[in-house]
């Protein structure tokens, strides 16, 4: 999954799912640009609420300048919208536990999950802490462009046709998961880095 700051046109096509804002000061993209841009029959798309007031979103950005509101109540609000329990909280490690406490009665794992920001291209997913759904793992420094690139782990989320459920995953397939992730990502890097767009 990509994302840029500078919107849809520095997202490179070779991704799997686009990430947009609603609103904020990150620049907003509508669904009638997310579909000019990644046909959602081609692409997943996962648009992100910085600012609290879009529970539809299926993400909500919990970062410094981006704590307005309630995130107990965003996470409530956002599976009464979809109909499902599917609220994903992005934020960094260090503010996992802050996540956990401000989301109060609503559970991580049963009612919202976690998208983990490292951007320095250190993994960190569920085999690191339980019910993390996506890891912002490269940011425009590694990956070269003006975009961010992140490993999704759970990509039912935002694809547009929902896969089966994978079986139960051991540890050792999860170490083998992550460094086939970890080289897929470096070959896209490099395809970004070096590649026309």
């Amino acid at each position: 999954m990509s994302d840029s700051a500078s919107g849809l046109a520095a997202d490179p096509r070779w991704i799997d799912i686009a990430l947009a804002y609603v609103d904020g000061h990150l620049g907003v993209e509508t669904e009638a640009q997310m579909e000019a841009a990644f046909p959602h029959e081609r692409y997943g798309w996962c648009f992100v609420d910085v600012t609290g007031a879009a529970p539809q979103a299926q993400v909500r950005d919990w970062e410094t300048g981006d704590k307005g509101g309630s995130l107990q109540q965003w996470v409530i609000d956002h599976n009464q919208a979809s109909g499902r329990k599917d609220a994903v909280v992005y934020c960094n490690r260090d503010t996992i536990p802050e996540v956990r406490r401000l989301t109060g009665n609503q559970i991580l794992g049963t009612d919202y999950f976690l998208f983990i920001a490292t951007l320095d291209g250190t993994l960190f997913g569920p085999a690191q802490y339980p019910h993390v759904v996506a890891n912002q793992v490269l940011g425009s420094r590694q990956t070269g462009g003006n975009f961010d690139l992140s490993l999704v782990f759970d990509a039912s989320l935002w694809r547009p046709v929902t896969p089966p459920a994978p079986p139960h995953t051991t540890r050792a397939q999860w170490n083998a998961f992550i460094a086939q992730a970890s080289k897929l990502l470096a070959e896209g890097v490099a395809l970004a880095q070096g590649a026309p767009q």
